[in-house]
């Protein structure tokens, strides 16, 4: 996301929110909620529902805020159908919809990690993050200025007639990229990282796995600031690939536990059998990456 000169980031927002508002809150009113201050800055349309998740799934991810409870919204309550939460439930990835409303629970509130949670994951999984840049002081927005007072036009005066001049042709302007078009390179993207998991069944690795994870983070981080800029269709294609990105660093244990036991098989029987797992691990990942959600 890009910098904000007058408004908090997600990360420091989700966390005063969630104090302000007794330490437990569900993503849809954090949304809500930051649409709202943002608008009180004098900006618009500064971040997508499918930002949001992924910074929850950021913070969740590095003990920042918990999974708490799920709660059946009550304007389902006494429909046909409806549905309750039972006792015990825990949290699903990828509830179709409706679903119950999944609370989280503050957990750090005083951690320095809330003002880079991107940052700060790539480092709690091993990756390099470089030194933050000094942040501006918020600014509070710019008071209105009463226009002008309008002023008299002068007394039009009759000029000459002008000597005829050859106009010259109009330059053809091209035409604007469609939103395919500018998406087009982050698809590429998502292209390469599905060949380095096709490479990683060739030959498992642990570095491979680095890498991949690697390449989706950048790629989520990216397509994040450009959603922010986009608008109309292409806004909505960005986000359809931050929710991709999401869903597929949710899978990057069960890839890298999998690579794990393949590379401690001590026995043909034991490493075909790891395979197989690693296999369907991959298989996995690369529908998560590949494949639009319902």
């Amino acid at each position: 996301m890009p910098v904000r000169v007058r408004a908090k980031p997600p990360g420091e927002f989700i966390r005063d929110h969630m104090v302000d508002v007794g330490g437990m809150d569900y993503p849809q009113s954090i949304f809500n909620a930051y649409k709202l201050y943002l608008k009180t800055q004098g900006l618009k349309d500064g971040l997508t529902r499918a930002t949001m998740s992924h910074y929850i799934y950021l913070a969740n991810r590095i003990g920042l805020i918990e999974f708490d409870h799920a709660e059946s919204p009550s304007r389902w309550d006494g429909l046909e159908n409806g549905f309750e939460v039972p006792d015990g439930y825990k949290r699903e990835r990828r509830p179709f919809a409706p679903s119950p409303r999944h609370y989280y629970r503050i957990v750090a509130p005083t951690d320095d990690r809330w003002i880079r949670l991107e940052a700060s994951y790539r480092e709690g999984i091993g990756l390099e993050v470089g030194p933050m840049a000094p942040r501006p002081p918020i600014r509070p927005p710019a008071a209105e200025e009463a226009p002008p007072p309008p002023k008299k036009a002068p007394p039009v005066k009759k000029a000459p007639p002008k000597a005829k001049v050859a106009r010259k042709p109009k330059a053809v302007k091209a035409p604007l990229p469609t939103p395919e078009e500018k998406v087009q390179p982050y698809e590429e993207t998502v292209g390469l990282i599905v060949a380095t998991l096709a490479e990683l069944e060739a030959i498992p690795s642990e570095e491979t796995v680095v890498e991949v994870e690697s390449r989706i983070l950048d790629l989520g981080e990216a397509v994040v600031a450009a959603a922010g800029k986009a608008r109309g269709t292409e806004r909505t294609m960005l986000s359809n690939i931050v929710s991709r990105s999401t869903r597929a660093l949710d899978e990057m244990t069960l890839l890298r536990s999998s690579v794990d036991r393949v590379l401690a098989s001590k026995t043909p029987t034991d490493r075909e059998r790891n395979m197989a797992a690693l296999r369907a691990a991959i298989r996995v990942v690369t529908e998560e990456l590949t494949t639009l959600q319902k």
